[in-house]
């Protein structure tokens, strides 16, 4: 997910954003007084490391990584915690007012994400999630329709029995929307990595490996989509109801828009929900006052583009149309 541009569709100014503007002042305010004193009591901390460090330095050098080290981990630590606070004040104001505008059906936990076990339960990725954390949990509904979407970092441990390390296969946004649609079986639409890889014919033979809890795969009739994505499905019927020709389209589109290197985004079609994973280019935070500088219209017309760009995901998918009806015959057939 590329760093979206402001919104200047309109060159009116919003007056939701105008509406703003005394409380982004206030923001700022408290911003750079709160910098100023982390700033300060940061480099107090510093200057006494610096001195207890030259006193150990005196008795013995081997005393100066425990001295020098901690005191500047507290250092940023205190600093970080000082502008953390009117960080998520600016999350806690501003973020829900954009989202009101968009749809007064949306809120926002700035503190929340989409829990462990619906990632999981997902099965978009199949490492393991040992390392698993989440902010800005935008939920309730959206033209009508239910849906949810965090941020999440996703991390697998590695161990060699010396040494473990964290591999990062997750970083982005993690959507659950209502599909509008009953289906009884689940599917799974997942990026093409194996050919983009291995050429066509290894990734054709690794394509077919089956995958634990994934069904078996099942080609559809786009060649374009086939380049881009892998299906499997436990009904091939149901999965070409699913994925008509104008949503595979659509999907491709996403795909092109969201691509960050090898990471892509991903789908899944289970309980009547679409799960999409989206990859966030450089791993940035979404909804960030900046720590200095201009804090006023631009940061908030940044705010809502990044919003924007996010639930388009959904107008796109065109989420609130009806494919066909929740009574279909289909969904009674065994």
């Amino acid at each position: 997910m590329k760093d979206p541009e402001p919104d200047r569709s309109n060159d009116v100014r919003p007056r939701f954003i105008a509406g703003l503007d005394e409380t982004l002042a206030e923001l700022r305010e408290l911003r750079d007084a709160t910098r100023k004193k982390a700033l300060t009591l940061s480099a107090v901390i510093v200057a006494v490391t610096v001195l207890l460090s030259l006193g150990a330095l005196v008795m013995s050098g081997d005393y100066l990584p425990f001295v020098l080290v901690p005191g500047i981990i507290i250092a940023v630590t205190v600093y970080t915690h000082m502008m953390h606070g009117v960080k998520l004040l600016y999350k806690k104001i501003v973020v829900p007012s954009l989202l009101k505008e968009l749809d007064p059906g949306l809120s926002y936990n700035p503190d929340g994400c989409i829990p462990k076990e619906e990632f999981r339960r997902s099965k978009i990725f199949s490492q393991r999630a040992d390392s698993y954390s989440g902010e800005d949990l935008v939920f309730g509904s959206y033209k009508g329709i239910p849906v949810r979407f965090s941020e999440l970092k996703v991390q697998e441990k590695h161990s060699d029995g010396k040494n473990t390390s964290y591999h990062t296969f997750f970083n982005g946004v993690f959507m659950v929307a209502d599909f509008n649609k009953d289906f009884k079986y689940s599917h799974w639409v997942l990026p093409d990595t194996a050919e983009a890889a291995f050429g066509q014919v290894v990734g054709n033979f690794l394509q077919k490996l089956k995958l634990p809890g994934h069904g078996h795969m099942t080609r559809m009739e786009d060649p374009a989509f086939e380049k881009k994505f892998v299906v499997y499905t436990e009904d091939d019927v149901e999965a070409r109801y699913i994925l008509t020709p104008k949503l595979m389209h659509t999907m491709l589109k996403l795909s092109e828009r969201f691509r960050k290197g090898i990471s892509k985004i991903g789908f899944a079609f289970m309980n009547s929900n679409v799960y999409i994973a989206i990859p966030i280019e450089g791993g940035r935070n979404l909804f960030e006052m900046p720590s200095h500088g201009e804090l006023g219209e631009e940061t908030a017309r940044r705010t809502l583009a990044e919003l924007k760009e996010i639930l388009s995901v959904f107008d796109v998918m065109e989420l609130d149309l009806r494919l066909w009806s929740k009574e279909h015959p289909y969904s009674s057939r065994r």
